[in-house]
């Protein structure tokens, strides 16, 4: 998936990254990427302002900070809530997207659904089929045990129905093996996952887009402060390569 990205990169694209602290490795980013302009943005507001006029053409949040972004995010863009879908890559470079990541989305079944939903434009503006899978917070044969896992299960397996995709119930290591976009039971799940993966576990992070302005053409990609410089790197890719399908399938 990052060869499809790094393909894709236009020049004649301008992405802005935050560097509200750790500024130097945020510049050092930008001069080692030598795909496309990047423009470096110390402060939330200046950056969402700079995307709204067009000063930029999409902005990755970088070292911005998350309440202070998500604060002026909301006033600026008129968005009520935001749904991050990130690009994730195993040890072994197997790369998929999964959400949700915030430890307050996903937390209802239309949440839920609504990511079905987001997942799926993200996939198909990246000309890849969909191939999704939904987790819960156990097996079908483990119904009884605890209300709340009865909950996950039961509303997986509704969703798995209505909208066509698959159910790999708590099998995380095979819904890897057959999906590229795999959700998880709620937000605090996603989170620990996410955290597991990239800290822990040898996976990496690429940016997630912020949903529904994706699909409206205002492309946000966010990223942890605490990222290395390959992820500030391939979230640039990401949001600059989206813009540009975003624009191609929208002629």
């Amino acid at each position: 998936m990052l060869d499809l990205l790094e393909k894709a990169v236009s020049p004649d694209i301008t992405v802005g990254i935050g560097a509200y602290t750790d500024v130097k490795k945020i510049l050092d980013v930008r001069d080692a990427f030598d795909l496309c302009p990047v423009k470096v943005i110390k402060d939330e507001e200046t950056a969402l302002i700079a995307l709204k006029r067009g000063d930029i053409d999409c902005l990755v949040r970088g070292t911005l900070r998350s309440s202070a972004f998500l604060k002026a995010l909301y006033a600026h863009f008129n968005v009520h809530k935001a749904y991050r879908i990130a690009l994730l890559g195993t040890v072994d470079k197997k790369y998929f997207l999964f959400a949700p990541v915030g430890i307050d989305e996903g937390e209802s079944l239309n949440e839920k659904i609504t990511l079905v939903r987001y997942g799926k434009d993200l996939l198909d503006t990246l000309g890849i089929t969909p191939k999704i899978s939904i987790l819960s917070g156990g097996r079908r044969d483990d119904l009884g045990r605890s209300r709340y896992v009865d909950m996950t299960i039961i509303e997986a397996r509704r969703i798995a129905e209505e909208l066509g995709i698959m159910h790999h119930e708590i099998m995380i290591e095979d819904a890897i093996k057959e999906s590229n976009f795999i959700i998880a039971p709620d937000g605090i799940s996603g989170n620990l996952i996410y955290r597991t993966l990239v800290h822990l576990g040898g996976g990496s992070s690429h940016g997630a887009l912020y949903y529904p302005l994706a699909k409206e053409g205002t492309v946000i990609a966010d990223t942890s402060r605490a990222a290395d410089e390959q992820e500030y790197k391939t979230a640039i890719m990401l949001a600059n390569a989206y813009k540009v399908m975003r624009n191609a399938n929208t002629r």
